[in-house]
């Protein structure tokens, strides 16, 4: 099989089984528009490449390469999403192209295996049927065979990218369950440790361990982003349960709190020579006694102003 070969790509066959035109091209630049776009020609994208293009993170808008002619069911076109390419290409293979049954998608995936893998995962699970499983398998052989893929081959490399989506999840939810664990055996061994409320430490605890359950059943349901979700509550309320993580916060609260410097305390006996200390204990505007020419001199001053 090619990606236990470790090869960075996967060529997958899936069957569409239903196709409206809610999508346009471009004239310009054939880029994929919105059915409102005001010009362009209608494309029936499918169910299979409109579910797998929701799967992607910020995608780039799809560019065809092969635009719709007379049948607006036989497109390609590319997309890029983070470290995934992506090609699809929508090819009539049964009954003339007169039913949506009769189309099927040929998929190129290339990226990082599990990057691939989830993709495809997310896919599946958003599909009302198993894109392996063709309307006319007759038909269908002889379509895939010009990639010299076996339907059989084509089922296998479908579940093995599936595979390793679920085992990626599983693994994800055990280190979270070993987290949670390790966090429940700090909490018994540390009761008594200062700065830390026990009770709301429990509460925490207990609600990190239902979402445990909730990542673990949505991953029963192979849905990924309900799994995502779980475990970042879980993470969140492990923090707040791990008295580790309270001590080292009240460590770093204590240290900012500290005052830089040096205070002197009233009544102390000894005083920094190096220390400058001005004394405002006095008030600075004393009377001063002015001399016969001194009043002479601002008399003169005044009268210049007011001239």
């Amino acid at each position: 099989m090619r990606e236990a070969l470790g090869v960075d790509s996967s060529v997958l066959f899936a069957q569409v089984k239903k196709a409206t035109a809610d999508h346009k091209i471009e004239p310009e630049s054939n880029l994929l528009r919105s059915k409102h776009f005001h010009m362009g020609k209608p494309v029936y994208l499918g169910d299979v490449a409109i579910r797998l293009l929701s799967q992607l993170s910020q995608p780039d808008t799809p560019f065809f390469i092969q635009p719709p002619s007379f049948n607006e069911q036989v497109w390609r076109f590319t997309c890029k999403s983070s470290s995934l390419s992506i090609s699809i290409e929508s090819i009539s293979y049964w009954g003339f192209g007169l039913f949506n049954s009769g189309y099927l998608n040929r998929i190129e995936i290339t990226g990082p295996l599990q990057e691939r893998a989830k993709v495809l995962f997310d896919l599946v699970a958003t599909l009302s049927h198993n894109p392996w499983e063709f309307s006319h398998r007759r038909s269908a052989r002889r379509g895939v065979q010009k990639e010299s893929i076996s339907l059989e081959e084509n089922e296998k490399s479908w579940r093995y990218l599936i595979q390793v989506a679920s085992s990626n999840i599983e693994e994800e939810i055990s280190i979270m369950a070993e987290r949670a664990s390790m966090v429940e055996k700090r909490m018994k061994l540390n009761k008594d440790i200062k700065n830390w409320n026990q009770q709301n430490a429990n509460a925490s605890l207990q609600s990190a361990l239902y979402d445990l359950d909730v990542s673990r059943a949505a991953h029963a349901d192979d849905n990924s982003p309900a799994v995502s979700r779980a475990l970042a509550r879980v993470e969140a309320s492990l923090i707040s349960a791990d008295p580790a993580t309270q001590v080292e916060t009240s460590d770093e609260m204590q240290e900012e709190s500290q005052v830089d410097g040096h205070i002197l305390q009233f009544g102390d006996a000894v005083i920094d020579e190096n220390i400058d200390i001005v004394d405002l204990s006095e008030s600075t505007d004393e009377d001063v006694e002015l001399t016969t020419e001194d009043a002479i001199n601002a008399d003169l001053s005044q009268k210049d102003e007011e001239e």
